[in-house]
């Protein structure tokens, strides 16, 4: 797992949140600063130094080459937004959308994955009740974003970009420029999958965070 000072900075803002231990097995998410299960990731990326932790959300933002990348994130162009509040706003939009499926008794795999088809076709998120619209608005929204980031890219894969990137050449000026450009309106959406050895387990860390929380 290794950060790539060629793509996406972290977003940890201006204000460092270091990730905290909880004697309950859990800790603040250094980047979303969110309550997140288990003791969290090391941040390799900027501002290492500071021993930071992140969820195993966030640490997408520093694992690009991984293999489930393009089915577990997307690129959006969102410069009037940081890192850290997106992944803020989704991390609380999956985690509202997990408790109201649980209030429904829909806990199962099948279920989510119909709530995920549903979020970039309105017309399927019919078929659900009206407290899952306002989760559902919302990550519709950040989506929305997706064709800026392909059309400026010619390409909507995170590690076709990440390749890229890399291989520039960083000493060349205008290089320079328009690497800076696209790390000031680049963003990186989780899609609601976070996936280990072909299996999802964003609905079980979903559980788990939810847990963390005060009903």
């Amino acid at each position: 797992m290794t950060s790539d000072p060629f793509f996406l900075q972290p977003g940890l803002d201006q204000e460092i949140r270091p990730g905290k231990d909880g004697s309950d097995g859990s800790f603040t998410c250094s980047c979303c600063g969110l309550p997140s299960p288990g003791a969290g990731l090391p941040w390799t990326g900027p501002s290492s130094g500071a021993g930071l932790r992140v969820c195993q959300v966030c640490n997408l933002l520093q694992d690009t080459s991984r293999a489930a990348i393009d089915a577990e994130a997307m690129l959006v162009w969102w410069p009037e937004m940081s890192q850290s509040r997106l992944m803020f706003l989704v991390r609380t939009a999956h985690q509202t959308l997990r408790l109201m499926a649980r209030q429904q008794g829909q806990s199962d795999s099948q279920f989510w994955n119909t709530v995920l088809k549903a979020i970039p076709d309105p017309l399927l998120g019919t078929q659900f009740s009206p407290s899952f619209r306002t989760p559902m608005t919302l990550l519709r929204l950040l989506e929305s974003r997706r064709a800026e980031a392909e059309h400026r890219l010619q390409s909507g894969s995170i590690r076709q970009i990440t390749t890229a990137m890399r291989l520039c050449g960083s000493a060349d000026e205008a290089v320079q420029r328009n690497l800076a450009l696209l790390r000031a309106g680049l963003r990186i959406l989780p899609t609601g999958r976070l996936l280990d050895a072909g299996a999802d387990v964003y609905p079980a860390f979903l559980d788990k965070a939810l847990a963390l929380t005060p009903s």
